[in-house]
């Protein structure tokens, strides 16, 4: 799902560059919205077949996407009302909260390490990618003319030695890596300096007068008391 601007928000209305009723099964890394925000509207459009995640993914995506439903309907009710004062037309929700719902019925949870043979030429493996609960790294093995060559979608990976998350699989091999690349032009702060950088930020901030304000990407309580991506 598409998150930002108004501009970039509106692709998310985008028809798809493909049939839905033409996949044959999807592979999601983790619950973040971002990722799996539009399985509910690929269910609309006739999606039927199965979405293959962790337990854990699939346990939070219980949740969040039909949270994600309802905050669709609740936004563009109030796009609506702005859109009728103008004299414009309104227009449906991306999905709805019951959307959401019946396109939690195509999801299958598999174990960490768990060897999956999806068909008769495709068998994969879900990793610990160290992001957030039931995050991971697929590996996905294809035969094909007698070859069998594997493929690593890295999906969103974590750092090392973080609290509360084991720190992402190491992948041995593979024959082409497709990686999540937010991150890739930066290096991060090292863990041991993470805690004195915020302080300093802190006692810097109090001692002229100011707030400080702290960004998060996470799963997170809203005002329904379930949880959404942010």
């Amino acid at each position: 799902m598409f998150q930002g601007t108004k501009k970039e928000e509106d692709k998310n209305y985008d028809e798809f560059a493909f049939n839905p009723k033409e996949i044959d099964f999807m592979l999601l890394t983790h619950a973040h919205i971002d990722h799996s925000g539009r399985i509910p509207k690929l269910y609309l459009e006739g999606y039927r077949n199965p979405v293959y995640a962790t337990k854990a993914t699939c346990d939070l995506c219980e949740i969040m996407l039909p949270d994600s439903g309802h905050i669709q309907e609740m936004e563009v009710e109030w796009k609506n009302r702005k859109r009728k004062r103008e004299g414009k037309m309104g227009y449906p929700p991306l999905y709805t909260a019951e959307d959401a719902e019946k396109s939690l019925k195509l999801f299958e949870s598999i174990e960490y390490e768990e060897l999956v043979q999806i068909d008769e030429s495709i068998t994969v493996r879900y990793n610990d990618a160290g992001h957030m609960l039931g995050s991971a790294i697929i590996e996905v093995w294809v035969k094909e003319n007698g070859k069998t060559e594997k493929i690593v979608f890295t999906g969103d990976l974590g750092n090392n030695d973080i609290p509360l998350l084991e720190s992402p699989t190491m992948i041995e091999s593979a024959d082409y890596l497709v990686m999540e690349s937010t991150y890739g032009n930066r290096i991060h702060v090292k863990n041991e300096d993470k805690a004195q950088i915020f302080l300093d930020i802190v006692y810097d901030t109090i001692r002229k007068g100011g707030n400080v304000v702290i960004p998060s990407f996470a799963v997170r309580k809203n005002t329904r008391n379930s949880i959404r991506a942010k």
